[in-house]
């Protein structure tokens, strides 16, 4: 993807202006929603900063060397971290690795970038390690954080970066954008719902068995609370070694999320939130706790058809 999303351009303008105004900080933290494109606008923002000759569109110009190091994804000045393939931790020797680099002025471009994500993912060594750098950074370098959950970072660390707030697109903003993305007969409406609020999530989850499964577990839920289907075998379904358990919860959480907000988008929430429209609320943030303490178990060896069950059989007794 060469070119910003159209929710994000007020935050590109808003760069584009510092950079012309040589404005730069040394390190800045990008945060928003998961999904919404965050790292699209960080690797154009690092393409940008280093491309030697930028055109008159803000863009990097896609033909110095610089911009052709880029695109062979070698330039010896673009420094990516994120967690080794496996791990679910950035570690302190990465990060070390980073400032050890920083030694070294740059060989092509008149900067280092480094793009560093997801920030939250980092250790307290690693995160301690950063922070030293942050509090002392190098003159001809420019660190760019992207997180989803900023909270989870040292305030510290919040605190000596300039931070862009990255707002979900709005329903219309997805729905535009994904039409213009999906080269199949899919409906936008349907790629949307896989992940709310969150387009390219939803594109990159739009697979057939992906849409044909989440179709199929509204259809269950409302035959669940309309006594037609059976929540063991339900359970059996979902839990087929072909589904991932965790996307699974996460659309289910999404479900209840959007029944607890009153928030209607498509024929299947319409209808679920027409049986449920006399449900106590606390008993549906129940479920979702239910959901959500399942969810911290999917990565785990315990047996996902039992925890199926159980939120299967609790669904049910919001009818009764």
């Amino acid at each position: 993807m060469n070119t910003i999303l159209p929710w994000q351009q007020p935050i590109w303008d808003r760069l584009q202006q510092q950079i012309a105004q040589q404005r730069i900080p040394h390190a800045m933290l990008l945060h928003g929603p998961a999904g919404t494109g965050k790292a699209v606008l960080a690797t154009l923002l690092a393409q940008r900063l280093l491309c030697t000759t930028p055109s008159p569109s803000s863009y990097a110009c896609g033909y110095c060397p610089s911009c052709k190091l880029l695109a062979a994804a070698t330039h010896p000045d673009l420094i990516t971290l994120q967690p080794e393939e496996g791990k679910a931790v950035l570690a302190v020797d990465q990060v070390r690795s980073m400032v050890e680099e920083f030694a070294f002025t740059p060989q092509i471009a008149q900067r280092k970038v480094v793009l560093l994500q997801p920030a939250e993912s980092m250790n307290n060594n690693a995160a301690n390690s950063l922070l030293k750098t942050l509090e002392e950074p190098p003159g001809e370098a420019v660190i760019i954080l992207l997180s989803h959950t900023p909270a989870r970072l040292l305030p510290t660390i919040r605190s000596r970066c300039q931070q862009f707030a990255f707002p979900a697109p709005t329903h219309a903003e997805s729905i535009d954008w994904l039409q213009q993305q999906i080269t199949t007969e899919d409906d936008p409406q349907q790629v949307l719902q896989l992940a709310p609020g969150a387009p390219l999530k939803a594109l990159s989850l739009s697979e057939p068995a992906l849409l044909q499964h989440h179709q199929q577990m509204g259809q269950e839920l409302l035959d669940l609370l309309t006594g037609r289907a059976d929540p063991v075998r339900v359970a059996y379904r979902w839990n087929d070694k072909k589904l991932d358990p965790t996307m699974t919860l996460r659309w289910l959480q999404q479900w209840i999320t959007q029944l607890l907000k009153r928030e209607a988008q498509g024929d299947q929430l319409t209808a679920l939130m027409q049986c449920l429209q006399t449900v106590d609320h606390q008993r549906l943030f129940h479920l979702y706790d239910t959901v959500t303490h399942a969810l911290s178990l999917s990565t785990t060896p315990v047996n996902k058809e039992l925890l199926f069950d159980g939120i299967l059989l609790e669904w049910v007794r919001l009818r009764s």
